[in-house]
C-alpha cells in the first residue's frame, strides 16, 4: 500500500507498519486472562496522540469478536459525541442495555437491567438522545420505580440478568483526552457506578499526559498532579501501553515517506543533501516525528505545497521549513519578519558594526531567541543547527559571501528566500524553469520572443537575472552570442556602486558577460565583438572584463582580446581629428580602455604624437584627464589622472605649456563639486596641476 496517504488519520488496521496486531492479539489474551480472574474490571489503553491507539483497538475488537468458544460483545462507546455530562450518562447506560441478548427469553431480564438504570438516570434527556431508541431501551420514564424498591434492590435484579449472559460485554471508549474535565469525571463515576456489575468491562483508550492534565483541573485534584495519577489509578486497574516507535520504526516511516515523495516530483536528491537531511533528523526532527500522526502531518505539509515549486527550490531546504512551519509556528513567523535581514546577511547593523560578534555570542543570542519563540529548551540546539544548515551567513565571517556563495536554489539565497514563503514563484520573480527554457529556445532555434523576454528581465531585475543565468549559460555558445550584446545594452544603463549588500550591479554583469565570453566559439567572436562594440558601451564592457578576470583559471580567448583591440583602436583613431573640447566624457573613456586592453606600449606613443602635432592641446587633453566619482547615477569631477600624464608625454610637458593658465587660475578647486563640463574640467585641471608643480618643484 502506498504511504503517500498523509492527509489521512482514520484507523487503518489493514496497513500494520508498526507491527500493532502483535501487540493487540497479546492485549485479547490479556483480556481473556481477567475475564478469568475477575467479574469486571477496567483497562487502559495507553498511548500519546496520534501513536496509533484507535488502529489497534480496532484490531483488539477484531480479535474479540473472533475468539472462540466465547466471543466478546464490544460496545464502542465514544463519550466525545454526547453534548453535555447528562447526555452521556444516558448513552452510556443505552448502549450497555442495548448489548444483552434478545427474544422472548430476555425480554423481562432486560427490562430489569432498564430499571436499575432507569432510577438512577437523569430525567428529560432520553429523548434528546441522537441515534438512540429511547422508546425502546427504557421503556417508560414515567414507570419509574418507586416505593419500598430502592436503587440498590435493582442493581442486585441486574447483577443476577447480566450473571446470566453467556458473552462477556466490553465497553470501548476512545477520545477520552478530547473530554472536558466534567465529562471526563462523568465517565469515571459511570465506570466505576456501573464497574461491580458482572460480566461487563471497559478498555479505556487514551493520552495519559493529557488525562493527567484534564484531572488536575478538577476539584479531585484541585491542581495536584500526584493526587491526579492517584485517582486515575483507582480507575484504571490494567495497563495496556502501546509501544513507543522504536528508533528503526521512526526512521522507516520518514524513509519511506521522503523517498514516495522524491518519486512522486521526480527529484535526484545529491550526496550533500541526503546528508543535510540525515543530520537534521537525528540532530532535531526526530524529537518532534515521535508518532504515525506527527510524522503524516508533516509530510502531508510538504506533499500539499511542494507541487507549485518544484525544480524551483531545494527540496530538503523546502522540507526542513515546512517543519518549522509545523512544529514551530513561532520561528516560522520570525524567519520572514524580524530575522530575514540578519538570516540572508542583510542586515545593516552587524555589516557595519565595528565589534565583530564571536561564534560562541551569535549562537547564545540566537538560542536566547529561539527560546522567546516558545521553542523548548531541549529542542534549542537542534533547531538552531538547522537555521544554519538554510541560512549560512549566520555562520558569520566563515560563511560563503561570493557572487554565488549560496547554495544554488536555497532558502539562504536572497534569489530565492521569497519562493519558500509564497509557495510559488512570486509575480515579481521569473520561474527558473521558463528561464532555463527561454535560454535553450534561444540556444537551439534564435527564438526572438525568449529574447525580447530575456531582455526585460535583465533590464528590469538584473542582479537576480545574472545571478540565475550563471548556471544555465555552461554549454549554450548560440545563447551566450545573442545575449552579450543583450547585456551591453543592460550594462549602460547600470548604475556604478562602491558597495551594495546584494552585490554590485556592473559587477554582476560583467561576471556574466565572462561567462559567455568563454562559451561563444572562436568562429563567431569577431561577429559578436563587431555586434557588441555597436552599442555606446559595449566595448567598454568587452575590455572591462577582458581585464578584470585574466587570471582566471577558465581563460577566455585570446581571439576576444585581438578583436576588442581592434573595435577600441578604430574609436580612439576617429577621435584624433576632433578637438578634444568637442569630445564627450563617454567617448574619451574608451582611451583608458584602449590603453588598458592593447597596451600602452601600443598607444602611448600615438598619443603622444596628436600632442606634439596640435591635434590635441595640453589643457584639453588634462582636462579629460579628470576622473569621475560616481555615486549612483550621479557623477562628479575627481582627480587628475597624473599616472597617465606622465606616461604619455611627462608632466613637464604640461607644466611648460599651461604655465601662464596655472599661474592666472584662481584658488585650488574643490573635489567632488563640480559637474561634468569642459570648462570645469579646465579648472579642475589648471588648479591640481598647480598643486603638482608647486609640490614637486618644493
Amino acid at each position: 500500500m502506498s504511504q503517500r496517504s498523509y492527509f489521512r488519520d482514520d484507523p487503518d488496521p489493514e496497513n500494520d507498519r508498526l507491527e500493532r496486531e502483535g501487540f493487540a492479539k497479546r492485549t485479547v489474551s490479556a483480556l481473556t486472562e481477567i475475564r478469568q480472574q475477575s467479574k469486571s474490571s477496567v483497562a487502559g489503553l495507553i498511548a500519546p496522540w496520534g501513536a496509533g491507539k484507535s488502529t489497534t483497538l480496532e484490531m483488539i475488537v477484531k480479535g474479540l469478536e473472533q475468539h472462540d468458544p466465547d466471543p466478546w460483545v464490544v460496545v464502542d462507546l465514544n463519550p466525545w459525541l454526547y453534548s453535555d455530562v447528562e447526555s452521556l450518562q444516558l448513552g452510556f447506560f443505552v448502549s450497555l442495555r442495548e448489548a444483552l441478548p434478545r427474544g422472548k427469553k430476555w425480554g423481562k431480564k432486560r427490562e430489569r437491567v432498564g430499571n436499575f438504570f432507569t432510577a438512577i438516570s437523569p430525567i428529560g434527556k432520553v429523548n434528546g438522545l441522537v441515534g438512540i431508541d429511547a422508546s425502546s431501551a427504557l421503556e417508560s420514564i414515567g414507570e419509574r420505580i418507586a416505593g419500598d424498591v430502592s436503587a440498590n434492590a435493582l442493581r442486585k435484579k441486574a447483577e443476577e440478568v447480566l450473571g446470566e449472559v453467556g458473552s462477556p460485554i466490553l465497553f470501548m471508549m476512545d477520545d477520552l483526552d478530547r473530554l472536558t474535565p466534567d465529562e471526563l469525571l462523568m465517565v469515571f463515576k459511570l465506570v466505576r457506578l456501573v464497574g461491580r456489575l458482572p460480566n461487563v468491562y471497559y478498555l479505556l483508550a487514551y493520552d495519559e499526559k493529557t488525562l493527567l492534565d484534564l484531572i488536575q483541573q478538577t476539584s479531585v485534584a484541585s491542581g495536584n498532579r500526584a493526587r491526579a495519577r492517584e485517582y486515575m489509578e483507582k480507575i484504571i486497574q490494567v495497563r495496556f501501553d502501546v509501544p513507543d516507535l522504536r528508533p528503526a520504526q521512526k526512521a522507516h516511516l520518514v524513509d519511506s515517506a521522503v523517498n514516495e515523495l522524491l518519486a512522486t516530483y521526480s527529484i535526484d536528491l545529491t550526496r550533500a543533501e541526503e546528508e543535510s537531511f540525515g543530520i537534521a533528523y537525528r540532530g532535531c526532527l526526530r524529537h518532534y516525528l515521535t508518532t504515525p500522526r506527527s510524522i503524516n502531518r508533516y509530510f502531508a505539509q510538504v506533499d500539499a505545497f511542494y507541487d507549485s515549486l518544484n525544480k524551483e527550490v531545494r527540496f530538503v531546504d523546502f522540507a526542513l521549513l515546512t517543519f518549522i512551519r509545523t512544529f514551530e509556528p513561532g520561528v516560522y513567523k520570525n524567519l520572514t519578519g524580524v530575522w530575514r535581514d540578519e538570516l540572508l546577511g542583510e542586515s545593516a547593523k552587524f555589516i557595519f558594526s565595528t565589534k565583530k560578534e564571536s561564534m560562541s555570542d551569535r549562537e547564545d543570542r540566537w538560542q536566547a531567541m529561539l527560546a522567546e519563540a516558545h521553542v523548548a529548551t531541549a529542542n534549542i540546539p537542534g533547531l538552531y543547527k538547522i537555521l544554519l544548515s538554510l541560512f549560512p551567513r549566520l555562520q558569520g565571517d566563515g560563511a560563503p559571501h561570493s557572487l554565488r556563495g549560496d547554495a544554488e536554489r536555497g532558502a539562504g539565497n536572497r534569489d530565492y528566500f521569497d519562493r519558500y514563503f509564497s509557495f510559488g514563484v512570486p509575480n515579481d520573480d521569473i520561474s527558473d524553469v521558463a528561464m532555463r527554457q527561454m535560454v535553450d529556445a534561444i540556444d537551439e532555434e534564435l527564438d526572438e520572443a525568449s529574447l525580447d523576454v530575456m531582455r526585460t528581465t535583465l533590464a528590469s531585475d538584473t542582479k537576480r537575472t545574472c545571478r540565475k543565468l550563471f548556471r544555465l549559460m555552461a554549454d549554450k555558445p548560440n545563447a551566450s552570442a545573442l545575449l552579450l550584446p543583450v547585456l551591453a545594452e543592460v550594462y549602460a544603463d547600470a548604475d556604478y556602486e562602491l558597495f551594495a549588500i546584494d552585490g554590485n550591479t556592473r559587477g554582476l554583469i560583467e561576471e556574466l558577460a565572462r561567462i559567455a565570453m568563454i562559451e561563444i566559439s572562436a568562429s563567431r567572436i569577431d561577429e559578436v565583438v563587431d555586434l557588441t562594440g555597436g552599442l555606446p558601451h559595449g566595448a567598454i564592457m568587452l575590455s572591462t572584463v577582458l581585464y578584470r578576470f585574466s587570471d582566471r583559471d577558465v581563460p577566455i580567448n585570446r581571439e576576444f582580446k585581438s578583436s576588442t583591440v581592434k573595435l577600441l583602436d578604430r574609436r580612439v583613431s576617429a577621435l584624433f581629428p576632433q578637438p578634444l573640447e568637442d569630445v564627450s566624457t563617454h567617448d574619451f573613456r574608451h582611451v583608458y580602455h584602449w590603453r588598458l586592453t592593447a597596451g600602452k606600449e601600443a598607444t602611448d606613443s600615438r598619443l603622444k604624437q596628436a600632442l606634439v602635432d596640435g591635434q590635441w592641446n595640453a589643457l584639453d587633453f588634462a582636462a579629460r584627464s579628470v576622473s569621475m566619482a560616481t555615486s549612483g547615477s550621479s557623477e562628479y569631477l575627481a582627480d587628475v589622472q597624473f599616472d597617465l600624464l606622465e606616461e604619455v608625454i611627462g608632466l613637464d610637458y604640461f607644466y611648460d605649456a599651461l604655465q601662464s593658465q596655472m599661474d592666472a587660475n584662481g584658488p585650488p578647486p574643490q573635489r567632488h563639486h563640480y559637474e561634468d563640463t569642459i570648462e570645469n574640467r579646465r579648472i579642475v585641471a589648471l588648479g591640481q596641476l598647480k598643486q603638482r608643480r608647486d609640490r614637486d618643484r618644493a
